[in-house]
């Protein structure tokens, strides 16, 4: 499992990577001074999806996915080639764009490749489920994504996004009634809401957007608030950025970041029993986490100044905007971790 864990720590370094100049940017923006990481900041994007949430979805694929399914992980040299092709790709897109398209084509290749054994029967004889299919038809049109812009010759940032919000519906698909309690009610809404949310992105088209969020909203019985108030929170919290993305699709950084930071990040504060899984075959132990709204405050909080300055009401304080959404983002993890590996 040592490996594993390097890639967790790996993404947790790319996260750092691709999220600090992103609040210096910011910062800028708003006329502070200093940014020392200006250099950094046009990739920013490419290493926050590609290089943090690619190692996070890597290791539910290969990790905790897989022992679930198939009683074992993934070969130790299919994901050492992983996180090879993952971080090279992702520090290769700052010096040159096409090169780091072609080394994560390749990285997210070999998710697709693994993937393949969620398509048959499981270890003790199940049939593949929803979520199986849903999470291969993301991994393909995230490949597909990547193939376009390396066609095209340059990168469409916002395009992107599809990867990892179609994988926070694909596990929509089997953990949402953990955390809620309620069992999704049709296996087509959430798979049709995936699909319209996948072209309303790729176009920006807010009725499909907002189409796929009534039925996705519908699908998780998140409405109902059954189940914990920790992580009912948070997803609340999370699908309700992403409604605010579907109808400010003219307004880009609004669109982007509702998404980004507002609806992946409070996914990912909030499916806590997904993290625990992916935890325990990382660490091989029993863990039990004690969650914090501390996260939660700051980065909404710095979130919430950040689109009322977009609205165009801009005032002293908010020059702290930024650096509150990224310690909210960076506490999670510290609290999180060492409440782990203690």
């Amino acid at each position: 499992m040592k490996v594993a864990l390097f890639l967790m720590i790996i993404g947790i370094l790319l996260l750092l990577l691709g999220g600090i100049p992103a609040v210096f940017e910011f910062m800028g923006i708003q006329g502070f001074p200093l940014d020392p990481t200006s250099s950094l900041f046009p990739s920013h994007w490419f290493l926050m999806i590609y290089g943090f949430f690619g190692a996070l979805i890597g290791n539910e694929v290969l990790v905790a996915l897989s022992v679930e399914w198939t009683g074992r992980t993934a070969d130790n040299k299919l994901i050492i080639l992983f996180i090879i092709f993952t971080l090279i790709g992702s520090i290769s897109f700052i010096y040159n764009q096409q090169l780091g398209l072609v080394l994560i084509l390749v990285a997210m290749s070999i998710l697709l490749y693994y993937s393949k054994e969620y398509l048959g029967r499981s270890r003790i004889g199940l049939n593949p489920t929803l979520y199986n299919w849903l999470l291969f038809l993301s991994l393909m049109v995230t490949v597909t994504i990547i193939d376009v812009q390396i066609s095209l010759g340059y990168v469409i940032p916002y395009l992107n996004l599809i990867f990892p919000v179609s994988m926070v519906f694909a596990v929509m698909a089997r953990d949402i009634s953990l955390v809620t309690g309620v069992k999704p009610t049709k296996g087509w809404e959430i798979s049709l809401a995936l699909v319209l949310l996948i072209l309303g992105m790729t176009f920006r088209l807010d009725f499909l957007m907002i189409l796929a969020w009534i039925l996705s909203f519908h699908t998780s019985g998140i409405y109902k608030f059954k189940g914990r108030k920790y992580p009912i929170i948070h997803l609340f919290t999370a699908w309700l950025y992403l409604l605010i993305g579907s109808i400010f699709v003219f307004n880009y950084d609004i669109f982007i970041h509702s998404i980004a930071v507002g609806f992946l990040f409070n996914t990912v504060f909030g499916v806590d029993v997904v993290l625990m899984d992916l935890f325990i075959n990382t660490f091989q132990k029993r863990v039990l986490i004690k969650p914090s709204y501390a996260p939660y405050f700051l980065l909404n909080l710095g979130l919430l100044m950040r689109f009322i300055y977009d609205l165009g009401l801009s005032l002293p304080f908010f020059l702290l905007s930024a650096p509150l959404q990224g310690i909210g983002i960076l506490l999670f993890f510290i609290l999180t971790l060492r409440q782990v590996i203690k």
